[in-house]
C-alpha cells in the first residue's frame, strides 16, 4: 500500500490546490532590462501616444501625480530622482518595506491628484561579475562591502533556504547492485513531528517516491540507517532526470539529490505563518517559496522579487477596480528594480524589468494590461519623452550606459 504524508501539509501547500501562475523568469529577461531614467522617459512618451489616446486614457500632465510603491532602500532614490527629473514633482509614496503596495495611500493619492502614474515592483540587488555576475547583495559604499539587498526578502526567505539546501544535501539516491533505485531522506523531511524548526519541508512521497523498501533481515541494503527512512525512487521521477544527471544520481554510493529537488517533489512551510479565516497565509509569498528556492532559471532573490511584484501589482490593480475609483485614471507601470553599485560614478544605479502595464481610463473599472514582451516591442520604438528638469541636474549624468553594461546575467 503506498501512502502519502500529504495530510500533515497545510491547506495552502495541497499539491491538489490551484496556486495562480507568475511570470516565467526565461520569457521575462528575454530582454534587457531598462536604465530606470530611460524607461521613465519612455513611460510619459507613451501616455502622450495616440495609442493610449485610443485606450480611452487621456492624460494631463496638470492632473497627473507620479507615484511610487517600492521598498525605501538608498539603493534605489536614483528612481526617485529620475521620476523627479522627469515630470517635475517628487513621487507621492505607495509603498512599503519589500516592494509592498500600501492599500491605505491609494485614497490620499486620487486626492492630490486625479490621474495617478504608478511606478512600483520589489527590488534586488545585482553585483556585476564574471559568468553574469550575482544577484541579492549590493555594494554599500558607506561600509565597503555588500549586503542583502532586498533585505526584508532575504530575511523572509534566508530561514526556509537553509533548510533547503540542507535537504538537497541529505536526501540520499543510489541504485544497490540488483536493485531498483533507493531514495534515502532523514526523517524530518519525511514526518514533521522529526524536526524542531519551524520551518518545514517534507517530500512528496506521492510523486518522488514509489513506495517504502521492505525490509528483509538477509538484504543489508535495506536496513533503515537511524534517524532515516528508505523509499523506491519513482519511475515518474527518473524519466524527468536529464541524461546528466542520471549518470550522477544512478550509481552504487549515495550521492545527494541536488539540484535535481525541484517544486513538484516536496512542500515547504512555515509553522507559524499567520493565516486567515480561508488558511491562507498572511504573507502572501509563502504558498511560492518552494518555486523560488527551487528555481532553475532564476537566482532565487530575483525569482522572490518576480513573484512579490506580481502578488502586489495585483493588490493595486484590485483596489483600482473598486467603485471608490472608478471616477480617476490610473497608468501603472509594474517591474522588478535591479539595483547595483556604477563605479563609474562612484553612485547607485537602478535597472528596471517592466512586468506590466495597467491603463485604467477614468470612469471605468477595467484596466488594459500590456504584456512585458508588447512594453519592449512598443518602448524599444520610442523616443523618451523630454524631462521637465535635465537628467544631468539631478542624477549628475544623461547616460546610463555603464548601469546597462555593467549587467551581464543572461537566464539559463
Amino acid at each position: 500500500m503506498h501512502r502519502t504524508n500529504r495530510l500533515w501539509l497545510p491547506a495552502y501547500c495541497s499539491p491538489d490546490g490551484l496556486l495562480p501562475k507568475v511570470q516565467e523568469t526565461r520569457s521575462l529577461f528575454e530582454s534587457r532590462p531598462y536604465a530606470f531614467p530611460d524607461f521613465v522617459g519612455r513611460a510619459y512618451a507613451f501616455l502622450k501616444s495616440n495609442d493610449v489616446r485610443k485606450m480611452g486614457f487621456e492624460f494631463h500632465a496638470d492632473q497627473a501625480l507620479p507615484c511610487k510603491w517600492k521598498c525605501p532602500d538608498e539603493s534605489l532614490f536614483a528612481a526617485d530622482l529620475a521620476i523627479y527629473a522627469q515630470t517635475g514633482h517628487y513621487p507621492f509614496n505607495k509603498g512599503k518595506l519589500g516592494g509592498g503596495f500600501n492599500e491605505k495611500a491609494l485614497g490620499a493619492a486620487v486626492h492630490h491628484g486625479t490621474i495617478n502614474i504608478d511606478f512600483g515592483g520589489s527590488h534586488v540587488g545585482y553585483m556585476p561579475g564574471k559568468k553574469g555576475g550575482s544577484f541579492g547583495q549590493v555594494w554599500r559604499p558607506q561600509v565597503s562591502a555588500p549586503s542583502p539587498n532586498c533585505g526584508y526578502l532575504s530575511v523572509l526567505t534566508s530561514e526556509f533556504q537553509k533548510v533547503f539546501n540542507d535537504a538537497t544535501n541529505n536526501i540520499l539516491i543510489y541504485q544497490p547492485p540488483g536493485e531498483k533505485v533507493f531514495v534515502n531522506v532523514p526523517n524530518e523531511y519525511v514526518q514533521p513531528n522529526w524536526s524542531s524548526l519551524a520551518i518545514k519541508l517534507l517530500i512528496d512521497t506521492d510523486t518522488l517516491t514509489y513506495g517504502e523498501v521492505e525490509y528483509e533481515p538477509m538484504a543489508l541494503q535495506t536496513h533503515f540507517p537511524i534517524g532515516r527512512s528508505l523509499f523506491v525512487l519513482s519511475d515518474a521521477f527518473l524519466d524527468g532526470l536529464t541524461a546528466e544527471e542520471r549518470v550522477r544520481l544512478m550509481t552504487p554510493e549515495p550521492t545527494p539529490i541536488g539540484c535535481s529537488l525541484s517544486p513538484k517533489y516536496f512542500n515547504i512551510f512555515d509553522v507559524d505563518a499567520e493565516v486567515d479565516s480561508h488558511g491562507l497565509p498572511q504573507q502572501r509569498l509563502l504558498p511560492y517559496m518552494k518555486y523560488i528556492l527551487a528555481a532553475r532559471h532564476a537566482p532565487p532573490l530575483l525569482k522572490a522579487a518576480i513573484i512579490n511584484t506580481n502578488i502586489e501589482h495585483n493588490r493595486l490593480t484590485d483596489m483600482t477596480r473598486t467603485e471608490a475609483f472608478r471616477p480617476y485614471a490610473f497608468a501603472s507601470f509594474s517591474g522588478v528594480f535591479i539595483d547595483l553599485f556604477d563605479e563609474a560614478s562612484g553612485r547607485y544605479g537602478v535597472l528596471f524589468q517592466p512586468l506590466a502595464i495597467a491603463i485604467k481610463p477614468a470612469g471605468r473599472q477595467r484596466e488594459i494590461e500590456l504584456l512585458p514582451g508588447e512594453i519592449h516591442e512598443r518602448f524599444d520604438k520610442l523616443t523618451p519623452a523630454v524631462p521637465a528638469v535635465p537628467m544631468e541636474d539631478v542624477l549628475r549624468s544623461a547616460s546610463f550606459e555603464s548601469w546597462t553594461d555593467a549587467y551581464t546575467f543572461e537566464v539559463k
